[in-house]
């Protein structure tokens, strides 16, 4: 049999184009619906991800977890294309999603650990950076990326002192310079701002350049911070871009949502929050 995250990665793969596939088949981007195209890739690509997955659980002699993807599998069955929507409002395949929890389970038991996959702390720490960079400590959401740069780096500094702002990498014909670097972790990030739906095919141009452009023996992982005034992309539409474009898992994407955060911690001018969240 091949190695664990050999079998892992494989399954994750085929979820991957199960995502895409949903994604790239919509019926309309507010009506969380897939077409009867989409739903043949849909199930094509789930059934591969929980026959491997139900193989490697047999021949791992794991029964009582074989009997639980198997049950999962005559659900998924019934509704490959069954869609779930996250409190941001992000569809996503829910069967995915199951089949995820078991895969969790399966790589914390056997698998190791992927040196490149982006470290889930730092994720969180830059989501938890919305309610600072927009409300706490300003008078107005962040006009620019600038400010959306400058604002996230000063919460960083103060939980990575090796902090670099504006890390050249040189190459051959032309110098690449990301925003921030995190040499504790080999990771850059590169801030983004976007306003309206013109921005988004910019953004997208420029990251996909940006995964070529910042390849370094120093830095392994990579963020990509958007800021949007409002809702314009989801999270997981600019993650799947990734992996359609063939980017690997060591790349990824964090939205905030300067919109959302508005709405839950109002901002009266000059004043400040109206009122601080209490702890818990």
């Amino acid at each position: 049999m091949r190695a664990v995250p050999d079998i892992l990665k494989s399954i994750e793969d085929a979820l991957n184009q199960a995502d895409t596939a949903m994604w790239e088949n919509l019926k309309s981007p507010t009506e969380y619906v897939v077409d009867s195209r989409g739903a043949e890739f849909v199930q094509f690509y789930l059934d591969r991800a929980f026959l491997q997955t139900l193989l490697f659980l047999e021949a791992q002699g794991l029964p009582r977890m074989l009997s639980y993807a198997e049950g999962l599998y005559q659900k998924a069955k019934q509704a490959y294309t069954q869609i779930e929507v996250t409190p941001d409002f992000d569809p996503y395949l829910n069967w995915s999603s199951e089949l995820r929890q078991v895969l969790s389970a399966i790589e914390a038991s056997y698998g190791e650990p992927d040196s490149t996959a982006v470290s889930k702390d730092l994720v969180q720490i830059l989501r938890n950076c919305l309610y600072g960079i927009t409300a706490a400590c300003f008078v107005e959401p962040p006009q620019d990326e600038a400010q959306v740069h400058d604002r996230i780096e000063a919460v960083l500094k103060c939980m990575f002192p090796d902090l670099r702002s504006k890390p050249p990498i040189g190459k051959p014909i032309k110098n690449f310079i990301p925003d921030t670097g995190l040499p504790s972790l080999r990771t850059l990030i590169e801030y983004k701002f976007i306003s309206d739906d013109a921005d988004v095919k910019r953004v997208a141009d420029e990251v996909l350049a940006d995964t070529r452009g910042y390849v370094s023996n120093e830095w392994e992982r990579f963020v990509y911070v958007i800021y949007e005034t409002r809702r314009v992309r989801t999270e997981s539409e600019w993650n799947q871009l990734l992996r359609a474009s063939r980017v690997g898992e060591n790349v990824k994407v964090v939205v905030l949502q300067g919109e959302l955060a508005r709405k839950v911690n109002p901002v009266v001018a000059g004043a400040g929050p109206k009122s601080l969240p209490k702890g818990p």
